[in-house]
């Protein structure tokens, strides 16, 4: 059962009605306090760091920096043989083993893909279908950030492509890295350097589940998405409570977080509880349920925009210093990022992910949005939750079961979540 807001004041109903009168002659005199504070202007931004991501990205020798992953393969099916698949999802130590085993082979086969090459649907079946690894990161990333992530580079011209999907795919002597452009609905491949001998030993280490793609199932499943992963059983899960992660004590180390500067900004509290602060050009605000809301009014258009690689790395790190500390069991993954060149302006989101599934929040798109112009966050919503473990175990309907249910309902692509209605936390099935 999640908690009341932590932090709504005690303040009687007088105090309230009192705090709403006064109001708007607080942001009256703040307005006035943030002319004097327009030399000290706020805002979040990685500064002389964004730009050293760029110039290493640009191979202008700037100091190398580390990126970190904001999304791991929630889906990876490893195939010993022609036909014969073990999947790992809806359990992140498996999900681990299985990334653990493939992620250098990844890293390598997008640092060495040559030039991409159109190919048909049943090139891209054959490749799932025989010996290699599959990763499905249920969101469209640019390749050439999911091998930073990998700290690899890509010289091809697949480096610009975005892909859910990819398959590295053993055909004789060689490697082949495989994927499908979902905005498009075109499949690609690409050589690589990647040695066919050490992948093979790789996979051929690993059993067969008796998990199976939708497509291999001779058509019983039209409607259904085909690249859906079936697997055999019951799929037991770990219930999940859930609770408002955001504390009065927070405020500081929030503003700080954003590049607000918590010795020059002014306060005032809204009458529904809210704390807003105020520093420069930027405002946070900070609710009783848990949403911080930011934004920034003073920034003008750039003239060239951060990569998308640089895109995420900024809001990650931003997550990582605010809801990520107080997640628990649960962590942060991006799932969804966009570009409107009109504007130059990205939109990027994140989900909380718990054990191999995301978290569906009744109400909301996502957990977190932010919007960046030029190198600075313009805009920001983030819902501080945490998350822990029960000890009980959930059944949700098998995945084959459910495949023919949606089947019978008109089809889409199933997927198991965790859907939080804020009252209570539960394993379902979506179509997405």
């Amino acid at each position: 059962m999640r908690k009341p807001g932590w932090f709504r004041r005690s303040a009687d109903r007088n105090r309230r009605r009192a705090a709403g009168i006064v109001q708007n002659i607080i942001i009256a005199a703040l307005a006035v306090s943030a002319v004097f504070l327009a030399g000290n202007m706020a805002g979040f931004d990685l500064n002389s760091e964004i730009n050293a991501y760029s110039q290493a990205a640009r191979g202008d020798g700037g100091t190398q920096r580390e990126y970190a992953a904001a999304a791991e393969p929630m889906c990876i099916v490893v195939t010993p043989d022609e036909g014969i698949h073990s999947a790992a999802m809806y359990d992140a130590r498996t999900l681990n083993e299985y990334y653990a085993l493939g992620v250098s082979a990844l890293a390598e086969a997008l640092g060495s893909a040559g030039e991409p090459e159109e190919v048909g649907e049943n090139a891209w079946r054959r490749a799932l279908s025989g010996p290699g690894i599959y990763f499905d990161y249920y969101t469209d990333c640019q390749l050439s950030t999911i091998a930073i992530w990998q700290s690899a580079e890509m010289r091809s011209s697949a480096a610009s492509h975005s892909a859910r999907r990819l398959c590295l795919s053993i055909q004789g002597d060689e490697v082949f890295l495989y994927y499908i452009r979902e905005k498009y609905g075109t499949f690609w491949r690409c050589t690589t350097e990647l040695s066919y001998t050490e992948l093979m030993g790789r996979v051929s280490s690993v059993q067969g589940s008796g998990a199976k793609y939708v497509f291999e199932t001779d058509g019983e499943l039209a409607d259904v998405d085909q690249y859906m992963v079936l697997t055999d059983g019951e799929l037991p899960v770990r219930s999940v409570t859930g609770e408002n992660a955001l504390n009065q004590n927070d405020a500081e180390r929030i503003m700080t977080a954003f590049g607000m500067n918590p010795n020059l900004s002014q306060h005032y509290p809204e009458s529904d509880g809210t704390d807003v602060y105020l520093e420069g050009g930027a405002t946070l605000r900070l609710g009783t349920d848990g949403l911080i809301r930011y934004t920034r009014r003073d920034i003008q258009q750039p003239g060239e925009s951060l990569s998308p690689a640089d895109a995420v790395e900024l809001t990650r790190r931003l997550l990582e210093n605010t809801a990520g500390l107080s997640s628990s069991a649960a962590s942060l993954r991006l799932s969804y990022i966009f570009f409107d060149r009109a504007s130059q302006e990205y939109t990027l989101r994140y989900d909380y992910a718990i054990d191999g599934l995301t978290v569906s929040l009744q109400g909301r798109e996502c957990a977190a949005e932010f919007r960046l112009v030029g190198d600075s966050i313009s805009e920001a919503y983030v819902l501080m939750l945490s998350y822990s473990y029960t000890g009980d175990m959930e059944r949700p309907l098998p995945a084959r079961l459910e495949a023919a249910l949606v089947q019978a309902e008109g089809g889409g692509e199933p997927r198991l979540s965790y859907l939080d209605s804020y009252t209570r936390i539960y394993a379902s099935w979506l179509i997405v």
